[in-house]
């Protein structure tokens, strides 16, 4: 995790430096800022550079950052709420929901909700109820099905009515061991469901791209490179992804992009990634709708 230093980092004047606004924005300026915004989650409009920009330069910057896949709302920059969700719970991470105010940065709750209610549409993450607490998991931690909850509510109904029977006023009454199993059957079978069985091998192809809709950005069309490595970590292997990624690419079905702050991508995550042009590394893939090459 990026120290409290780092996620305060700004551009400041230099040494000795004019204080007029600068109109021309310097080259290498948004990608510092989007490294800062990414390490802190967001930042204040009025925070992301000392830099004192002239009007233009400042719509440049923030056109710049926007296309990188940050939003920009009326008081921040910030990385898109449902990427926020998304990497609490990625790998196993498990976040109650109380505390997702603190943990996802930019955001008031009821967009957090908003963002969360997306997730969960779209069955990358779920809510669950562990005790008496909700909370937020990924989409690979087994839990019950809405068919699994109907039987179990069902069953919690029908073993309710005979207990009630068994228990009331009167003369000493009990279950047959054999009906008692015949009533907790769909309980066990909820608690001790298998794992889905195992199919033929899927193509590495096919699994990329099934990982590449559902990483996907919906506004912007982007996934993070090294997200989807790591999402399909045990699943395909680090050159097959890449393979994968190459032929997407060649096919036009998506737009493979070198980093644009490569100081700022981490030498774990750039490991991640296949090699570009001069030195670069692809960090980004843009979906082009499926519509390949004409």
């Amino acid at each position: 995790m990026a120290s409290a230093r780092a996620t305060k980092k700004v551009i400041d004047h230099p040494a000795g430096g004019p204080r007029a606004p600068v109109d021309v924005l310097p080259a290498d300026l948004p990608a510092e800022v989007e490294g800062a915004v990414r390490a802190a989650g967001s930042l204040p409009l009025t925070k992301l550079t000392r830099v004192k920009l002239g009007a233009e330069a400042r719509r440049e910057l923030e056109r710049e950052l926007t296309a990188a896949g940050l939003e920009r709302t009326a008081k921040v920059v910030r990385v898109p709420l449902g990427a926020q969700l998304g990497a609490l719970v990625r790998g196993g991470g498990r976040v109650p929901l109380k505390d997702l105010a603190r943990r996802v940065k930019g955001g008031a709750k009821k967009e957090i909700d908003a963002a969360l209610d997306r997730l969960v549409r779209a069955g990358e993450a779920r809510v669950v109820v562990r005790t008496q607490v909700e909370v937020l998991v990924g989409a690979a931690d087994r839990a019950l099905s809405a068919a699994d909850l109907a039987a179990l509510v069902a069953a919690h109904a029908a073993l309710g009515k005979v207990l009630k029977k068994v228990t009331a006023k009167g003369r000493a009454r009990t279950l047959l061991r054999d009906d008692l199993g015949a009533l907790l059957g769909p309980l066990d079978h909820a608690a001790h469901a298998p794992p889905p069985a195992e199919h033929a091998p899927q193509p590495a192809g096919e699994i990329v791209a099934e990982a590449l809709r559902r990483l996907e950005d919906p506004a912007l069309k982007l996934v993070r490179i090294p997200d989807l490595v790591r999402a399909l970590a045990g699943r395909v292997a680090l050159a097959d992804v890449h393979r994968a990624l190459d032929a997407a690419h060649d096919a036009g079905e998506i737009e493979l992009r070198p980093e644009s702050g490569g100081e700022f991508l981490s030498p774990d995550d750039a490991r991640l990634c296949p090699p570009g042009p001069r030195g670069t590394v692809l960090s980004h893939a843009l979906s082009r709708g499926g519509r390949g090459k004409p």
